[in-house]
């Protein structure tokens, strides 16, 4: 049972509400399209194979990180460094690949039963499964290997979940749809951004060249700074809009994003809490967006 208590570490299970609050967000795109209607069953099963990309990759991410070495080099935070679980239990590296690619695997066949019950959504919905295949194999020992990329991918990943998720429950989306999936995309950029801050010196120990290291932590920072500045004013333009205004909702986390802001701007060695508030504000934006598209 303690193995078991273990490897729930691997999954890194706090993180795994980012996948949550996605869904929720494209099911309310979806429900909209749909005329306020979406089948459990297909939620259900959408869900359940996000989830399994997300602990795909955070497994894999362990288990690489192990290996090359970087899990004994970083100074772990609640936000960054990794759970720590192979450091103390170095014999569960091989169960954490079989859980990597056990995960990706039943990733894999959910999309696929939904290509084969709803062949017309081929086109529109095969290359966003191809793409996310991609981020998840290649992260880890590639794409951290390219600061621009390294930047872009978490958030392409998690606006892929609710573009995915839009497609599978509602059909082929609306340019407001790939409008809405910004905000989720610029945050999670952000997400993991920030957490890179305080693993430079152990990233750069195994060839890693992630956007602190290569712009250097005060650049880094303003390109979050643009970042949120962009995601909100996405939700503001939603909120003059007649047909999305309710995605507004998610404008009412920007207080935290000011505040992160400020912490990170003038009393940088507060990292933590910036850390802290930065993973509400990427939890809660697109949860609140989903909230508002469901009732106003």
């Amino acid at each position: 049972m303690s193995e078991i208590w273990a490897l729930l570490g691997v999954i890194r299970g706090r993180f795994l509400l980012l996948t949550l609050s996605c869904v929720a967000l494209g099911v309310a795109l979806a429900a909209r399209a749909q005329g306020g209607t979406v089948v459990v069953g297909e939620v259900l099963l959408v869900l359940l194979g996000a989830l399994a990309a997300h602990v795909a990759v955070n497994a894999l991410n362990e288990w690489d990180d192990y290996r090359s070495g970087l899990d004994l080099r970083t100074q772990r935070t609640a936000f960054s460094g990794g759970s720590g679980t192979l450091v103390a239990r170095p014999h569960l590296l091989g169960r954490t690949l079989v859980l990597g690619l056990g995960s990706l695997l039943a990733c894999v066949l959910i999309g696929l039963f939904f290509l084969l019950c709803k062949p017309q959504l081929l086109a529109s919905l095969a290359p966003l499964g191809l793409t996310g295949l991609a981020l998840v194999l290649l992260y880890t020992p590639w794409l951290t290997r390219h600061p621009w990329l390294c930047l872009f991918a978490p958030g392409l990943g998690f606006a892929l979940m609710v573009l995915g998720t839009r497609i599978v429950l509602g059909g082929p989306p609306t340019r407001y749809d790939l409008w809405l999936t910004l905000p989720p995309l610029l945050l999670s950029n952000n997400l993991l951004l920030l957490s890179q801050f305080p693993d430079i010196d152990a990233d750069r120990a195994v060839g890693r060249r992630t956007l602190p290291m290569h712009l250097g932590c005060e650049t880094a920072l303003w390109v979050a700074l643009v970042q949120w500045l962009l995601a909100y004013g996405v939700l503001l333009v939603a909120f003059l809009s007649s047909a999305f205004g309710g995605a507004a909702l998610g404008l009412l986390t920007l207080p935290l994003a000011l505040c992160a802001a400020w912490l990170l701007r003038s009393q940088p060695q507060l990292l933590l809490p910036a850390l802290r508030l930065n993973a509400a504000i990427s939890v809660a934006t697109p949860l609140l967006m989903a909230l508002g598209l469901m009732i106003l």
